[in-house]
């Protein structure tokens, strides 16, 4: 704690170091980063004008490249991903350069989420490859080995170097990229996806930048730690960050993630006060009311983010858990297959529409949309214990054993994977290893 507290003993520095990364972030059109060190940055106290931080400040190349690099980020806004790269050919800054290629990727990227929702329908999504990523691979490694990517370019690289499944060589890019450039929220959130246990955590080298602190506690959520990231974020909370809603919406899930339901429900209660406009984490918050069976609170959440933005993933998850509550399946299942074409790879809504199959008794489609789940995620705990679920129906206890191993692995102290279990050993004849699980319940 004493260590942590040093980190953060100067708040007004790190929000000088938020508002610099946030230009920087903007800048390169990595938005997301934007919204993350901007929302931090708010939570902080307001420093005069005179100790603001300077505006990045442009280098010769940055000139030369001015012209192209002001219209290209014109049609990047708008989402033209090829024009924009079109009109940054030959450019020779960093800045531009890299708005060059995440172009390229984000068009790529594109083009494969409209193949996947078009042409394929989200239950029949085969292998669609962004075509873009192995060009891509070979111009930025050639970058990489003549030590001319920043840190931006490291994350790039490391994306692209992800999404081929090349994943050592991503995880070295990704540590690289945090000691180049510490404060870009985007590479840590890429790390964390790639760390799949606390040991593998435990080898990494990373920067002793009080970032990381907030990247210890988001990947201890991630793999069920909860106790210690409850820890990590009440420590960010003592250090000076009470005012986050980030931090408050993470404690909020972590104590959805634990089923502490009255506690989540409670912060959740208190965060939409705060942030009435939030679209984010409010399908987690409609699961919790789904789970305490809150018709007409779920009825309200669903129309209020209706009336904010009725096509964004989460209200079309939140509207399909209304429709479920109600036990019209078919009409929930269709809400969550919207929000899979809105974004095939948001993971909540493969592993609810698994669980509408299951409801429908169309086990074929439930096993499907699990399974799409943990392509996405393969710390999704709730696909794993679906799958068993879905093959203790088919009456296959081999395979079933399998799926709630795997989930007890992610959840070792949910009483739900322990009974499953205990009942899948009973099924199978083996009472030993039935009566081992029996003790821990």
């Amino acid at each position: 704690m004493a260590a942590t507290s040093g980190l953060f003993s100067d708040l007004r520095e790190i929000k000088k170091q938020l508002l610099s990364v946030s230009w920087l972030c903007r800048e390169r059109g990595l938005l997301h980063s934007v919204k993350w060190a901007s929302e931090l940055a708010f939570s902080l106290e307001s420093i005069p004008l005179n100790e603001l931080p300077p505006m990045p400040t442009l280098t010769e190349e940055d000139a030369q490249d001015l012209d192209a690099y002001t219209l290209a980020k014109s049609y990047f806004d708008l989402k033209e991903y090829d024009r924009a790269a079109y009109f940054l050919r030959g450019c020779k800054s960093q800045k531009a350069y890299f708005l060059y290629m995440y172009s390229r990727y984000l068009s790529g990227e594109k083009k494969k989420d409209d193949e996947t929702v078009d042409s394929l329908g989200p239950l029949e999504k085969g292998q669609v490859k962004n075509e873009a990523l192995r060009e891509l691979r070979v111009e930025l490694s050639k970058k990489h080995k003549a030590r001319e990517l920043d840190g931006f370019g490291l994350y790039l690289y490391g994306v692209v170097l992800r999404k081929l499944d090349l994943v050592k060589e991503a995880l070295d890019v990704f540590v690289e990229a945090t000691h180049v450039l510490p404060l870009h929220w985007g590479t840590w959130l890429e790390l964390c996806n790639l760390i799949t246990d606390k040991e593998m955590l435990k080898f990494l080298s990373l920067p002793d930048c009080w970032i990381k602190e907030f990247f210890l506690a988001h990947i201890y959520t991630e793999q069920q730690l909860i106790e210690e990231a409850l820890q990590k974020y009440q420590s960010l909370i003592d250090a000076g960050f009470s005012k986050s809603t980030y931090i408050i919406s993470q404690i909020a899930v972590a104590y959805h993630n634990i089923r502490d339901i009255d506690k989540a429900l409670s912060i959740f209660n208190e965060l939409r006060k705060q942030d009435p406009y939030r679209i984010e984490n409010m399908d987690t918050f409609s699961n919790l009311l789904y789970v305490r069976g809150l018709k007409p609170e779920l009825s309200y959440l669903a129309h209020n983010l209706c009336d904010i933005d009725k096509y964004r993933v989460e209200t079309c998850c939140v509207i399909g858990n209304y429709y479920s509550l109600r036990s019209q399946h078919e009409k929930a299942a269709l809400y969550f297959q919207r929000a899979l074409k809105l974004n095939p790879r948001y993971l909540g809504a493969w592993t609810l529409m698994g669980h509408e199959y299951m409801e429908m008794k169309n086990t074929s489609a439930a096993i499907q949309a699990y399974r799409h789940a943990i392509e996405v995620n393969k710390r999704d705990y709730r696909a794993w214990y679906g799958l068993g679920q879905t093959y203790e129906i088919l009456k296959m206890p081999f395979y079933c054993l399998y799926y709630y191993r795997r989930a007890h692995q992610l959840r070792p102290n949910d009483s739900r994977m322990l009974v499953a279990l205990g009942e899948c050993y009973e099924k199978l004849n083996q009472l030993v290893e039935a009566k081992k699980v029996c003790a821990f319940i």
